[in-house]
């Protein structure tokens, strides 16, 4: 267990005291350590479990797409984003409620004890599974929610949806590795930036 989090365990009714505590009732106090940690980090694994990740990461990387094909994933990403949302519209990724028990500053939380007047982006914003749960948590007058994504079609599932009000957010279209893609916003104006599974969908090389 790290020193600096302030471990307070929430036991399942009925389990034996040795259980391990339900997830998210960790809380950092030392926020200048704050990248020393993670969700996981009280976890040990055993040399079974070591074995089998080891095992799963040799078996994702036998067989790799040719670069060929590579090149063309690359090449109609956009196109290949757009068929996807137009295929499952809203409904293939979960609301990320859980967001608010890791990030308490993203809802009206008196835990977080900052002022909340704030602007958040979310650069990955699908059809709204952030957005929308952030609007519903966060009643906050002074929130501004910006949202983005690589595909124009799940953009326009933002701006459809019946929650999206534009008082409060704005949905834009955006290739965050294309510098002449520049956001509808000033520089040093965002307090809180959002990626959650955007990184693992852009070329190392971007």
């Amino acid at each position: 267990m790290c020193p600096d989090l302030q471990y307070k365990p929430a036991m399942a009714e009925g389990c034996p005291e040795d259980k391990r505590p339900v997830f998210g009732n960790r809380r950092l106090e030392d926020t200048a350590r704050v990248l020393e940690h993670n969700a996981w980090d009280d976890v040990e694994w055993g040399e079974e479990q070591k074995r089998e990740a080891e095992e799963k990461v040799a078996e994702n990387s036998h067989d790799l797409v040719a670069e060929e094909e590579r090149e063309g994933y690359e090449a109609a990403a956009a196109e290949y984003w757009d068929n996807f949302y137009q295929q499952h519209q809203n409904k293939f990724f979960k609301d990320r409620h859980w967001l608010f028990t890791e990030f308490p500053e993203l809802s009206s939380d008196p835990r977080s004890g900052v002022d909340r007047r704030r602007t958040v982006w979310e650069v990955g914003c699908g059809a709204g599974n952030t957005v929308f749960p952030l609007l519903q948590t966060n009643k906050d007058e002074g929130l501004f929610v910006y949202c983005s994504d690589f595909s124009k079609t799940a953009v326009r599932l933002v701006q459809e949806n019946s929650l999206y009000a534009e008082g409060r957010c704005h949905a834009f279209q955006c290739d965050i590795t294309d510098h002449a893609c520049p956001p509808p916003f000033p520089p040093s104006s965002v307090d809180i930036i959002i990626l959650v599974f955007v990184l693992s969908a852009i070329h190392p090389s971007k």
